[in-house]
């Protein structure tokens, strides 16, 4: 089978795409677009595949194929195409789910991360030319990263495996989308608290790193899928809407809601020591989603994409046009959808 991405000629189009936080219109350049026919894996719940799901669907340019584990409940839009899968150790199964797919798009959590390498086996022989793997984070190819976290090191190993099976044929691309600013704020992630007005500084908290949105973050995999091939084969590319610290996000939100924060005391590399001797000694996953917040907010792991000049930069990619994001809007929409 063919594995070259078949290229489509249709119109420019604009979608818009609605979510919890914000409404985003993308321009589609569809007439560059090499991939048609996208499978998704791990597009339940409200995370990231969850958002990659509605933009392509509201896109309107694609065929979309969920694929999900036959225990899944999870509902989907019904222009979209539905595979469960008995067992991910099957190998002619996970084949046949994906014969005909252009790209296969991954956005599991930590738990599952080890099934991708079935499906990058099963992608490869059922002749899809693309694979999008579960990242979504920071430069994983840096060794202090690698080191930090136990995360990120799993997610190093998954990318080592695809540069093993690149070929004319098959290609991957990574996204590195750093902290999905509107998440890290539901989540209390970055040590922020909005409902108590509390901030765990990490050392003096003026360190930026690059933010983005889960809805942002969807748009920038859509300007990718529709950008030719060769132009993100085998590539880890960085997408940064903004940077900012967490005194700044914290300033924006004592700005907003018109109150003022305490800070609470807190050691933050006898933390990050604590996660990593918690991890080697018990497999904490609490302890390991400790060292990503390490990853986001210290200088020494350079999250600050734009910054240190980490490349290629989406933003920067010839053809890419990205909705402008700025701390105050994130806040003020991320304020607004609490309040209602």
């Amino acid at each position: 089978m063919d594995r070259t991405p078949t290229r489509y000629n249709t119109s420019t189009a604009t979608s818009s795409f609605q979510t919890k936080h914000t409404k985003y219109s993308i321009q589609s350049s569809t007439e560059s677009m090499g991939f048609k026919n996208i499978a998704i894996f791990g597009a339940g719940g409200s995370n990231i595949g969850y958002h990659v799901l509605q933009a392509l669907v509201n896109d309107g340019n694609y065929n979309v194929t969920v694929i999900a584990r036959a225990a899944s409940k999870t509902t989907f839009p019904e222009s979209v195409s539905v595979v469960k899968i008995n067992d991910f150790n099957d190998h002619p199964q996970l084949v046949k789910a994906l014969k005909g797919q252009d790209v296969l798009l991954s956005a599991i959590g930590f738990e599952g991360y080890a099934v991708q390498y079935q499906l990058i086996d099963a992608a490869i022989e059922a002749g899809v030319p693309r694979l999008v793997p579960s990242e979504w984070g920071f430069d994983n190819d840096d060794p202090a990263n690698r080191d930090l976290s136990p995360i990120l090191y799993v997610k190093t190993k998954l990318v080592e495996y695809l540069r093993s099976k690149e070929s004319a044929s098959f290609s991957w691309t990574a996204l590195a989308t750093s902290i999905w600013l509107e998440w890290a704020l539901d989540a209390q992630f970055l040590g922020i608290d909005p409902i108590k007005h509390s901030v765990q500084y990490w050392r003096d908290g003026t360190h930026e790193f690059s933010c983005t949105t889960l809805p942002y973050s969807a748009a920038a995999a859509l300007q990718v899928l529709q950008l030719p091939a060769e132009q993100t084969a085998n590539k880890r590319i960085f997408v940064s809407a903004f940077e900012a610290s967490q005194r700044q996000i914290v300033a924006e939100l004592e700005k907003q809601q018109g109150v003022q924060y305490t800070a609470v005391p807190f050691d933050a590399d006898k933390t990050v020591q604590e996660a990593k001797a918690k991890w080697d000694a018990e497999q904490d996953i609490p302890a390991a989603y400790t060292t990503l917040v390490a990853a986001a907010v210290l200088p020494e792991y350079k999250a600050n994409f734009e910054t240190v000049g980490k490349q290629p930069l989406l933003q920067g990619m010839d053809g890419v046009t990205l909705p402008k994001l700025t701390l105050e809007g994130v806040v003020r929409e991320w304020l607004k959808a609490k309040s209602g």
